[in-house]
């Protein structure tokens, strides 16, 4: 929750409205004669769409200060660590395409898809790779980080059921290999201390 707690302060707190509305904010708080009242923002991104370009940039540092200044309806930015996975990525305006979510639950997410070429979605979804899981047809896909907190992958043309699924188990396998490195690391350096001191008392 760092990157997301960053976004906060350097453009969430400024009022970057390119940023509120790829994190699809649907509505805006405004005081009034008679106290706050809701004003709905028409240009909310919605749960995904496709994009027309990608922005390459060098680092984390060059993608969260990107996001002053750009359209997150048009134009995906993304880390070059991630340039893999949109490598093949050809510029597309295909206005026919579209993009839905069909269920949402806190450990499953479901879209349909619809476009004439290969595309580039973005979810106004906090990208959190660890024991997320993305499948196309029930096939396994991969999806990237984009506008420095958001998810996103390559969909492919045609008609599509997009899937993710918060698999606990991967959770915890992989907190438990970074648990169990730690304690091997911990018990590596322990042992190098009480070596270290058993050889001082040897010499004494």
């Amino acid at each position: 929750m760092r990157r997301y707690q960053e976004v906060i302060e350097k453009h969430l707190s400024t009022g970057n409205m390119a940023v509120l509305n790829m994190l699809n904010t649907k509505y805006f708080i405004q005081p009034s004669k008679n106290g706050p009242i809701a004003m709905q923002n028409p240009e909310a991104l919605g749960n995904a769409w496709f994009i027309n370009d990608i922005k390459l940039v060098e680092n984390a540092d060059e993608e969260i200060a990107a996001l002053n200044g750009f359209n997150p309806k048009l134009t995906a930015i993304v880390d070059k660590r991630f340039e893999g996975s949109v490598k093949n990525f050809v510029t597309s305006n295909d206005s026919s395409g579209f993009i839905k979510l069909d269920v949402y639950k806190p450990n499953k997410l479901v879209y349909t898809s619809s476009s004439s070429t290969d595309r580039v979605a973005v979810f106004s979804e906090i990208y959190y790779n660890k024991g997320w899981k993305v499948t196309i047809d029930g096939k396994p896909a991969e999806h990237f980080r984009a506008n420095y907190i958001l998810r996103a992958m390559v969909v492919p043309e045609g008609n599509h059921k997009i899937e993710f699924v918060f698999d606990p188990e991967m959770w915890y396998i992989g907190r438990n290999i970074d648990l169990a490195s730690s304690l091997l690391i911990l018990l590596i350096f322990a042992g190098w201390v009480g070596m270290s001191i058993y050889k001082k008392e040897l010499l004494h």
